[in-house]
């Protein structure tokens, strides 16, 4: 058995012979890893270190009595999770190095272990010391938690066969190595082969598997896309580390609902959830507005900010914070078609501060009311808001969850929301503006 050298694609794991600019399987550019495999003979036969099998059973005798969830007591952990974790499941969990997947994971192992579940922590990265450290400042001192530092999968299948642990964590899968993959430690080959195992034992032995990955700059956990489609449960931290707040969004969930988010503060004493998160400001200044997004299952109050600037370059800026870049400039083309602003020798900026970047486009209405603040020095009350979906021809439609978008406005405090002229009923004591296209609206905050 020899090692062959091959090409792995990032985004979809397709395998090369040779190094080429583009993926055929997926068309993206320069996505194409340096790998080595063994090369197997035509009679040897593929090992993995675990197999995994089971009786056949007709549907109507499966019993769902292992579905049942085991909630963290973490809030906003749980949220993500659609009310906790489930034996066997195996979550993945992404971010940029120093984020705080470590710190949160290590809470999570806490909390668990509190309800008498035992915990076998394999720190691949750090030292043992190094993580009694890290729990002593987060004051973790459970007798239910055991540390190991393995880096090869051989050690950590032993392991788990001799402790019997109910949950497994793995930090990270980078440094992992799989005895029977012949790929470097954090190539794709490996990382795949670990990860494909380890989904076998939390299957074979009913236990939960939390895996660490670290992201790469495109925004990828390292390793080919494949490995997201082999767990269970995607999560990922989506903001920079330097922030306040860290948003933890649910990517792949087959357990629960997708693209719910869990909103932490970062404490000394580790991640607080901060279920009650929203940016409202006294400030009052033109381009500001507010509006609604919805995440899941939750409604969160964000802020927009437009500035609208003269410009001295030939062709002027265009630049989007946290929001689609593409869909924003036919939201400006709408707005030069169907009112007299043009942008043609202006710079336009734009950011949403919510802390995470969002696709919602229920904030379409806020982000023009926001550029039409700024250009034509328009100062909108800190109690209004604005819901709706802006098409480029102008019209405006209203968002999935209208109502309870307009209950969360309500609660927050606001008095007045802009929102689509559509004929739903809402119950509420705001006052509404009902808009029908950009040129109504343009017309209504100019004339007000």
């Amino acid at each position: 058995m020899k090692l062959k050298k091959i090409y792995i694609c990032s985004n979809c794991g397709s395998k090369y012979s040779k190094w080429q600019g583009q993926c055929i399987q997926c068309g993206k550019w320069n996505t194409l890893i340096e790998d080595v495999i063994k090369e197997d003979s035509k009679t040897s036969k593929k090992k993995s270190l675990i197999e995994l099998s089971s009786s056949i059973l007709n549907l109507k005798d499966i019993s769902t009595q292992n579905l049942e969830r085991i909630s963290t007591d973490i809030g906003e952990f749980d949220r993500v999770l659609s009310g906790g974790v489930v034996k066997g499941q195996t979550i993945l969990i992404g971010g940029i190095p120093g984020i705080g997947k470590s710190t949160l994971i290590l809470q999570v192992a806490n909390s668990l272990s509190s309800k008498n579940i035992r915990v076998l922590y394999i720190s691949a990265e750090e030292s043992q010391e190094q993580l009694f450290e890290r729990a002593k400042r987060l004051e973790i001192k459970s007798e239910n938690i055991y540390i190991a530092s393995f880096t090869d999968l051989g050690d950590i299948i032993k392991a788990v066969d001799e402790l019997k642990p109910d949950v497994l964590i793995i930090d990270s899968i980078q440094m992992i190595t799989h005895p029977e993959s012949g790929g470097i430690t954090s190539g794709p080959a490996n990382i795949k082969a670990t990860t494909e195992d380890l989904v076998r034992i939390a299957k074979l032995k009913n236990i939960i598997i939390f895996i660490v990955g670290q992201v790469t700059k495109e925004g990828d956990f390292a390793g080919p896309k494949l490995l997201e489609h082999l767990v269970d449960t995607v999560l990922y931290f989506e903001n920079e580390r330097e922030g306040i707040y860290r948003v933890l969004r649910t990517f792949k969930n087959r357990f629960g609902n997708v693209d719910e988010v869990g909103i932490f503060e970062m404490k000394e004493k580790g991640l607080v959830s901060s279920s009650d998160f929203s940016i409202i400001s006294d400030e009052m200044v033109p381009g500001k507005t507010y509006s609604s997004v919805y995440e899941g299952t939750r409604a969160i109050i964000v802020s927009v900010e437009a500035l609208v600037n003269r410009s001295f370059y030939p062709y002027p800026k265009r630049v989007f914070s946290f929001i689609d870049p593409t869909y924003s400039q036919i939201l400006l083309a709408s707005i030069e078609k169907n009112t007299p602003i043009k942008f043609d020798t202006y710079d336009v900026y734009v950011n949403i501060r919510s802390q995470f970047k969002t696709k919602d486009k229920g904030i379409d209405l806020a982000v023009c009311a926001a550029i039409i603040g700024s250009a034509k020095g328009i100062v909108f009350d800190n109690r209004t808001a604005f819901i709706g979906e802006v098409s480029m021809l102008g019209e405006v439609y209203p968002p999935a969850f209208l109502s309870k978008r307009i209950s969360e406005i309500e609660r927050k405090g606001f008095k007045r929301v802009y929102i689509p002229n559509t004929k739903e009923k809402i119950e509420t004591s705001l006052d509404i503006v009902r808009i029908k296209n950009i040129d109504d609206f343009y017309t209504r905050i100019v004339k007000k």
